[in-house]
C-alpha cells in the first residue's frame, strides 16, 4: 500500500503505518514537519518508516503529488494507493492513477 498524505492528513495514515501489518510506502508533503509535528512523530514514522519519502513544503514549495504517488506506486510494487489529502488534490490523484489502471482510493465527500 502506498500512503500520500498532505499536512494534518497523516493522522488517519499514523495507526495504519505504525501497526505495519502490510508493507507500506509513505509519502508525504507537508510544511516543517518536524517543527509542526515534533521530533517524536516524525521519528515514529521513520522507526517504521525508513524509506518514508516527506516533502517539506517549506522548503522544497509543493510537488507534484501526482507524481510522487506514481513514483511510489512503481518503486514499492504495491497493489493500491490511498489518498488523504484536500478534496481537490485527492480527486487529482485518485483519478491520475486510476486513469493509469492503478487502484487508488480516497475519500468521497459524499455526506
Amino acid at each position: 500500500m502506498v500512503y500520500v498524505a498532505t499536512g494534518s492528513g497523516i493522522g488517519p495514515c499514523l495507526p495504519h503505518l505504525l501497526a505495519q501489518q502490510v508493507p507500506a510506502t509513505l509519502v508525504w508533503s507537508t510544511r516543517n514537519p518536524r517543527r509542526t509535528y515534533g521530533d517524536p512523530l516524525i521519528d515514529d514514522i521513520l522507526a517504521v518508516q525508513p524509506d518514508a519519502f516527506i516533502w517539506d513544503t517549506d522548503e522544497r514549495g509543493k510537488p507534484d503529488m501526482v507524481r510522487l504517488a506514481y513514483w511510489a506506486y512503481e518503486r514499492s510494487g504495491a497493489e493500491a494507493v490511498i489518498c488523504i489529502s484536500n478534496k481537490k488534490l485527492t480527486w487529482r490523484v485518485v483519478h491520475a492513477l486510476e486513469s493509469r489502471g492503478i487502484p487508488a482510493y480516497g475519500a468521497i465527500w459524499d455526506s
